[in-house]
């Protein structure tokens, strides 16, 4: 096996099939921050060249985590098809490119073929092949499933109807949904996510959707995007659910992370299918994104773009429904730029596709990245031409909860009109039904939540418009320019943007650590630059500040409190003063001891395990400003850990979002995370593990 290639007189040379992988990929931040990336556009070309030039078996036979050490290579591996595999075992990487892209090769062809390749191999081409290569293989497969809809229709493009609320509130969630139905979204599903993740609040939430959609006969299907645990014991209760989701990563211990494994998955696929309400047989959701193995250190030293194709192969055992990957959720760290983003965006359509599972995009950003809303439209005019299931509708592509941006419901009705797509058919018929389309275009009353107002319990003085817009600070009710928005309302979104983008820059004020009498630490990250690019910094402390943490905060004590600017210091000056003296009478209240609370510059939550050994507290609790978001540039979360350790991970923490005036007030917050703390020690389990053990 040949792992050396001759460029311009120089010579490269790789360790092993994984080296040759992450430097074969195109210029990736997260590749750049695990120290696996080509050091030069040379040697990744040298790459390239050596990959092309594999035979495909070699893949087979290495994967990136070994079989005996991980699940998902186990289901990745024990599921190809032999028959399939056996004769193009001798092809070489680039040998699979030329018949991908070749003429007489068509959307069935590949179909069959996705069942005799690894993830590896899918990955391998994907990294040998242009923008308009992933373009043009992507469109020629087409993979469709059903729910109580049949997405990946040809000339079909469906969207997920996004109404989130920074409080779960159910009518400003049904006005999104008014709203989103209005402009022809919502035939992929009406997904949610939730602000907080408890059987009580995702069965509210399923209980509404189920009644709105069953009163309006709309021919879709409903998800709560909560923690797969969490959806499974509300399905148990009996709340309505049509699809079970889950996020995934590529990696045995990257789920782990996730409080996943295998088979919770299987299982929780055998109770939709027991006990939800879709028809199927497809009824699972999963979402992905580029960077997720490595922001949890479980990446094994692969590159991104592999570990985001074995998440696909992982997928594909469930026969799921949806599947999105969620291109720029994450930050710049993974993927720095409008450039990155739009490459990962087409590798992963593409990826998908070829391994065989309905392939969707949430192509979004958020305001510390170099992205924005121009930019975004010109990747989902490619999606649309690749021939994507779905994208994202939310309005005016402004998350209120999350924090971030993505596609709107006007883009959807454009790209439709633009590209001759439509919606799913059934989804279409019950549109011409309520009179928002005709002949496939949207007709005079598209674009407006009324439709779905009848009966709505609105005083004289308030009208309809009025009351919905009064229980949501998302952007409806905004009108449209033919499928475009107006004016005003895209200069609203401009100003909003314009602000979310400088608070990310923001400074704590100057007086409020001196009144709340907060000794200041500091993360290793020296300036803002560094926290941004650099995330592992924000999640140790300096060692003056390490050294100073244990001079003033004494241990063993019950409960240590942390505070942190993180993306938003604003969200800090809004909320903490409200906030720490409802948390900190909740705790004496209840006999719980306390050390000093402290404040760190450029923290990350993953303070949370190193501060938890230093002190050897119970429970650590860290108040964090949240990336900004343009209704919510203010937004505070407060994350808790039990007896945190180095290997203490993501599902291991329980977190409250979405503080702010807006979502859940601060001083209710602050009772309410004093009671979970209580729930915490009682238990003595935190994440998962205390969901599992208070639902037991």
């Amino acid at each position: 096996m040949n792992l050396s290639a001759n460029l311009s007189g120089a010579n490269y040379s790789f360790k092993d099939i994984k080296d040759v992988l992450a430097k074969a990929n195109e210029e990736k931040s997260g590749d750049r921050l695990a120290g696996i990336a080509a050091a030069s556009d040379q040697e990744r070309v040298a790459a390239k060249r050596v990959l092309s030039e594999l035979p495909l078996e070699e893949l087979r036979h290495h994967p990136v985590v070994d079989y005996e050490a991980d699940e998902v290579t186990r289901i990745i591996q024990d599921a190809v098809d032999e028959s399939v595999f056996r004769p193009i075992r001798g092809w070489t990487v680039g040998q699979l490119r030329a018949y991908i892209l070749d003429d007489h090769t068509a959307g069935n062809d590949l179909q069959r073929l996705s069942r005799g390749l690894t993830s590896e191999m899918v990955a391998a081409v994907t990294k040998l092949m242009s923008n308009l290569d992933l373009i043009l293989g992507a469109r020629k497969i087409r993979v469709e499933a059903r729910a109580n809809t049949t997405i990946g229709l040809p000339g079909t493009l469906a969207a997920r109807l996004q109404p989130n609320h920074p409080a779960d509130d159910i009518e400003g969630v049904l006005a999104s949904v008014r709203e989103g139905l209005s402009y022809g979204c919502g035939d992929a599903v009406i997904g949610i996510n939730p602000v907080r993740d408890d059987v009580v609040s995702v069965s509210r939430l399923l209980d509404a959707l189920h009644d709105f959609v069953s009163r309006w006969r709309i021919p879709t299907q409903c998800c709560v995007l909560a923690h797969v645990t969490t959806q499974m014991e509300a399905l148990r209760q009996g709340a309505p659910c049509d699809l079970v989701f889950q996020s995934l990563a590529g990696t045995e211990s990257g789920n782990r992370a996730f409080g996943i494994n295998a088979g919770m998955l299987f299982e929780a696929r055998e109770l939709a299918l027991a006990r939800g309400t879709a028809s199927g047989p497809n009824v699972m959701y999963f979402e992905t994104g580029q960077g997720s193995e490595l922001s949890s250190n479980s990446h094994h030293l692969a590159d991104q773009v592999t570990l985001e194709a074995r998440c696909y192969g992982l997928a594909r055992a469930f026969s799921p429904f949806l599947v999105n990957t969620v291109v720029g959720f994450i930050g710049p760290e993974y993927l720095a730029d409008s450039k990155q983003v739009t490459r990962a965006a087409l590798e992963d359509h593409f990826m998908g596709k070829l391994t065989g599972v309905p392939m969707g995009a949430d192509i979004c950003y958020t305001n510390h990245m170099q992205v924005d809303q121009n930019d975004l439209e010109g990747m989902a005019v490619l999606l649309g031409a690749a021939g994507v299931n779905y994208l994202m509708g939310i309005p005016m592509g402004d998350d209120v909860m999350l924090g971030y941006q993505s596609t709107s419901y006007h883009d959807i009705a454009s790209l439709r009109l633009l590209l001759g797509l439509r919606p799913l058919p059934e989804f279409e018929a019950w549109l011409e039904e309520m009179g928002i389309m005709k002949d496939q275009r949207l007709t005079g009353q598209a674009g407006d939540p009324l439709v779905f107002t009848a009966g709505l319990d609105c005083r004289p003085e308030r009208p309809p418009l009025t009351a919905l817009l009064q229980t949501t600070p998302a952007r409806i009710g905004v009108g449209r320019s033919g499928p475009r928005p107006t004016m005003e309302s895209l200069l609203s979104f401009r100003e909003d943007h314009a602000a979310a983008r400088d608070a990310v820059a923001g400074e704590i004020a100057p007086g409020l650590l001196q009144r709340l009498r907060l000794p200041v630490l500091q993360s290793r990250a020296r300036d803002r630059d560094e926290y941004i690019l650099m995330p592992h910094l924000g999640r140790h402390l300096s060692e003056d500040s390490a050294t100073r943490l244990q001079e003033i905060c004494p241990d063993r004590r019950q409960v240590q409190v942390v505070i942190s600017d993180g993306l938003s210091a604003r969200a800090i000056d809004d909320n903490v003063e409200e906030f720490l003296p409802a948390l900190e009478q909740g705790l004496k209240l209840n006999g719980l001891t306390t050390g000093q609370a402290v404040f760190v510059r450029f923290g990350r939550v993953g303070l949370i395990n190193e501060i938890g050994r230093m002190l050897n507290t119970e429970v650590v609790v860290i108040l964090i400003g949240e990336r900004p978001g343009l209704r919510t540039p203010g937004s505070m979360s407060a994350y808790l850990a039990y007896r945190p350790t180095a290997a203490t991970t993501e599902a291991d923490w329980l977190v409250v979002s979405n503080i702010h005036c807006n979502g859940t007030p601060p001083a209710e917050a602050g009772a309410y995370v004093a009671h979970l703390v209580c729930q915490v020690i009682e238990n003595q389990a935190c994440g998962i593990a205390l969901k599992l053990k208070t639902a037991g």
